[in-house]
């Protein structure tokens, strides 16, 4: 039996808890500001949990799907299924989000803004390092 390689997914979540914070804390004194002028309702602070509840599922399906492609049997199936799972993912978000939204459960902004965490903390991370990321249109 082939023993499956560990998901980095778990340990990036771990380094990027910071970040999380800060865009978090951004989120509730948005949230508070907005509030003094026009109220706000329990479905903001619940828009912010659900996305960062997306957030951190869509960030562990990505570290599964790469590990999934990397060990997988050939190239072409590996990136056959690494753009399947790409696919899937945005369509699985897309529903969620809609489903929310539809159902009045959350408001869009709080719940949009956690998704963008990834994105921040690797932007921030590599302008902070002095680096400039690595181009990924390149391969």
């Amino acid at each position: 039996m082939k023993r499956r390689p560990k998901n980095p997914a778990f340990d990036e979540l771990k380094t990027m808890l910071p970040t999380a914070l800060i865009v978090n804390g951004l989120i509730l004194v948005g949230a508070a500001l907005y509030g003094i002028f026009e109220g706000v309702t329990w479905r903001a602070f619940a828009g912010m949990i659900y996305g960062n509840l997306l957030c951190a599922g869509n960030f562990i399906l990505i570290g599964s799907t790469a590990v999934s492609t990397v060990s997988g049997a050939s190239e072409k199936k590996g990136r056959f299924f690494a753009n399947m799972s790409y696919g899937l993912r945005y369509v699985g978000l897309f529903i969620c989000l809609g489903g929310a939204l539809w159902l009045n459960l959350i408001d869009l902004i709080p719940a949009f803004a956690p998704l963008f965490i990834p994105k921040i903390h690797y932007t921030l991370k590599y302008v902070l390092a002095g680096k400039n990321p690595p181009d990924l249109n390149n391969f």
